[in-house]
């Protein structure tokens, strides 16, 4: 089931209607069942790789939780200190093994065909036949979803859920699946299993939420597509400026995909009245690149954070060379030098999660060699902001230029095509020796998909996106506002919209539905 389609909006309506006339302490249930019927009408293969992932993590869970609540019965304090001590190892080899087989079985169904094509590359000739598997629907925001859930567990954050109805819930939930965000349990237990009580308040916020997550899919992101594409994949044939061109406009197309996916999602969830993680803050908006990525995919950033960078930094062999660089590094180096090598391993982590391809590696690369050295560049930058102008306007429009600027750059990587360092390097080249900006004519345009007709229909909906995100960066509620105003009136502007949409968008015939970016990531 395409969440891109009226089947979905109907499906989510029927949804909505059972949940409330259930009676409240079984609406979890329905729920745990919708989200069944919308995994198993991606494929019952999909469904198998969860509902295995599901029962294993749940089983670890609560043998964590098991050992987690154990109590001694020891005579003396050595004893006690022994038998804690082998618990605490008993713990750590069941997390170990959980983790190594959970991302075990994303590494092969994501990454076997790239690592053994690379094998093959490197031999010159074919050693080995790279397997196709089914790569299931949302597999790493569900993977790293309950991976978060049992190093919570291990370290004592929360007990282990021991409904297994419940479990599945927070592992399945339907609107998470397809773009995340990745939640926490402990965040999202009590409205998902608790169940809502109908309120006009979720319900408007929800659909207006829906709302712009459409228009950023529908209106935006799959009109950009095409024409981005084909820059992408035939570079070579066109001006350099056109590849510059395609690389920013993916930066928006990537933004209206990903944060309309998850508007859209975050909607039908706030229908039920279960919120979950926030994953955009209007990002490009930064004004540094350590500031894009507070931004961006903040779920993601937010569990690299709390399970990769605070436990690396913390390990014996970065302590180790803290106190070896204590000897021969000034002091404000010395500090900086573990963030730094954490930072670039985080960033190279996120690389490898875009998907499989050197092309990716090398995005992780780039911004984890700008995030370090911007860590690293502190003490020399500071001179240089004490004589920039005063005004807040300069150093603002400066650094989001900057920022922005890389991040482009960036994406000439992260959509390489067949995610190739290659093409990437080459995209890049041609767009530098090659720019050949009086051969890019309108008729060129038009004929990559960018011509006067679908600028018309492109422009007016950036600008009602700027003027949402703007106020939103202001600290402008728009809901808020829109709740302000009279019931019936909500009802019309709510009605009239929706009824657009589906007529403009759903009923165009023209209108071709995009797979969402990181759909399978």
């Amino acid at each position: 089931m395409s969440v891109n389609g009226v089947g979905f909006l109907l499906f989510v309506l029927i949804s909505v209607i059972l949940y409330y006339v259930i009676p409240k302490k079984y609406r979890f249930s329905v729920l745990l069942g919708c989200s069944a019927v919308f995994y198993l009408s991606n494929g019952v293969g999909a469904a198998v790789y969860m509902l295995t992932t599901v029962v294993f993590t749940y089983g670890a869970g609560l043998l964590l939780d098991r050992f987690g609540k154990k109590r001694f019965h020891c005579e003396t304090a050595e004893e006690k200190k022994k038998a804690k001590n082998r618990l605490k190892k008993q713990k750590q080899a069941v997390l170990a093994a959980a983790l190594v087989v959970n991302f075990l079985v994303l590494a092969i169904l994501k990454y076997s065909g790239f690592f053994l094509a690379s094998v093959n590359s490197i031999f010159g000739r074919t050693i080995v036949t790279a397997p196709s598997f089914l790569l299931p629907l949302g597999i790493s925001f569900y993977i790293f979803q309950t991976a978060g859930y049992l190093i919570d567990v291990y370290r004592g954050k929360y007990g282990a859920e021991r409904n297994f109805g419940k479990y599945a819930l927070f592992a399945g939930y339907f609107p998470q699946l397809v773009q995340g965000p990745i939640n926490r349990y402990n965040e999202l237990k009590d409205t998902l299993f608790g169940g809502s009580d109908l309120d006009w308040e979720n319900i408007r916020c929800g659909i207006l939420r829906m709302m712009v997550g459409i228009l950023k899919k529908a209106m935006i992101a799959d009109v950009l597509a095409p024409f981005v594409s084909l820059v992408y994949s035939d570079f070579g044939n066109y001006p350099g400026i056109l590849s510059f061109l395609a690389a920013f406009l993916y930066c928006i197309q990537l933004y209206c995909d990903f944060s309309g996916g998850v508007d859209l999602l975050c909607g039908v969830s706030r229908l039920f009245g279960v919120g979950m993680a926030e994953n955009f803050n209007q990002p490009y908006f930064a004004v540094s690149l350590a500031d894009f990525w507070r931004r961006w995919h903040i779920s993601l950033g937010e569990w690299m954070k709390d399970y990769l960078f605070y436990p690396l930094a913390f390990s014996p062999a970065l302590t180790k060379l803290t106190k070896w660089s204590r000897k021969f590094l000034p002091a404000e180096y010395t500090k900086r030098l573990t963030p730094c090598i954490c930072t670039f391993v985080v960033f190279l982590a996120v690389g490898v999660w875009q998907g499989p391809g050197w092309a990716n590696v090398a995005y992780g690369l780039w911004n984890g060699f700008w995030m370090s050295l911007g860590l690293l560049w502190v003490p020399f930058s500071q001179p240089f902001k004490d004589k920039l102008p005063s005004g807040k306007v300069f150093v603002t429009v400066w650094g989001v230029l900057r920022t922005n600027f890389l991040v482009i750059i960036g994406r000439y990587f992260s959509n390489a095509h067949n995610a190739s360092l290659g093409n990437a390097l080459s995209m890049l080249k041609h767009t530098v020796v090659s720019p050949d900006v009086t051969s890019c004519s309108f008729a060129l345009l038009d004929e990559l998909g960018l011509g006067v007709g679908v600028m018309l229909r492109l422009i007016p909906a950036l600008c009602v996106l700027f003027c949402i995100s703007l106020a939103k960066e202001k600290g402008v509620d728009l809901a808020q506002w829109f709740g302000n105003r009279r019931g019936s009136v909500q009802f019309v502007l709510l009605f009239a919209a929706l009824l657009l949409i589906v007529m403009g968008v759903y009923g165009n015939d023209a209108y071709t539905p995009i797979a969402y970016v990181y759909e399978n990531v």
